[in-house]
């Protein structure tokens, strides 16, 4: 049995997914009758429990990692449809390969048939306005609320210091994307993974503040003429254990390595 909750207006449930020592809350939004991000498969059960006790019109992918887009050929089936970033349609329609351990983590993600995200996603009372933000993703996107000032993030918050990240993220491009989104007028922000953050602009800026003074650090050791593996251990000594689980598919050792890309284009 899951938890079911309220916070102006926004019904949420979280699910907890554990992996050896490594623990990740994973939060499931409804706004308006529209579902955003289907959560992983692995809790399909639960969540289908969730779903169906809700009316869901629609159903919004803030991007189409399987964490958040696992469940969307569950919710396909029962007629819902499922809308996400353009550029990755043809991705979604052939099931996943994932490493073993994002299988385990947070199950299979079959094939599933979206539909293209673009401008506005329209509820009966509300407006969620699309806003492109890559950098975890390529095909990262937020839905924003002007009108009642919050925004749901995906995985572009997740935590105010990023201690690691998987080969295919870019630090400039967050950067980039903080910087699009605090040119907006927001103060709660629903985070697929940190929740209900409600000094949602005041830690997004942090989250910058860090990501930029990183940057300058391994941009200032590089020039230095530090190696990868040299920077990374000064600035990450400690080797996270999820790191060595994903045979360092997500660890500290990618930002260094997208910073410096960034910086040779």
């Amino acid at each position: 049995m899951i938890k079911i909750n309220n916070h102006n207006g926004i019904t949420y449930t979280k699910i907890a997914a554990k992996f050896f020592n490594y623990r990740l809350n994973v939060y499931i939004y409804i706004d308006d009758q529209i579902l955003i991000d289907t959560g992983p498969s692995r809790f399909a059960k639960a969540l289908n429990d969730f779903f169906k006790t809700h009316t869901i019109k629609k159903a919004i992918l803030t991007h189409c990692h399987e964490d958040h887009s696992g469940n969307a050929p569950l919710l396909e089936k029962t007629g819902i449809p499922i809308y996400t970033h353009p550029t990755v349609i043809s991705f979604c329609r052939k099931k996943a390969r994932l490493p073993a351990y994002r299988r385990f983590f947070w199950g299979k993600r079959l094939n599933f048939n979206p539909l293209p995200l673009s401008g506005n996603v329209e509820g009966d009372n509300k407006t969620l306005e699309v806003l492109e933000l890559p950098g975890h993703s390529s095909d990262h996107v937020a839905f924003y609320n002007a009108k009642n000032g919050y925004v749901f993030t995906g995985d572009l918050f997740v935590s105010p210091k990023t201690k690691m990240i998987m080969p295919e993220e870019s630090i400039s491009e967050t950067i980039n994307s903080l910087q699009t989104l605090l040119q907006r007028d927001f103060q709660t922000i629903y985070c697929a993974h940190a929740g209900v953050v409600e000094k949602g602009r005041e830690m997004m800026q942090k989250k910058l503040e860090h990501l930029k003074q990183l940057q300058g650090e391994v941009i200032k050791l590089h020039r230095q003429g530090f190696d990868i593996q040299a920077i990374n251990k000064r600035i990450f000594p400690q080797k996270a254990p999820i790191s060595l689980i994903s045979r360092n598919e997500w660890c500290s050792e990618n930002i260094i390595k997208s910073i410096i890309k960034d910086l040779n284009r």
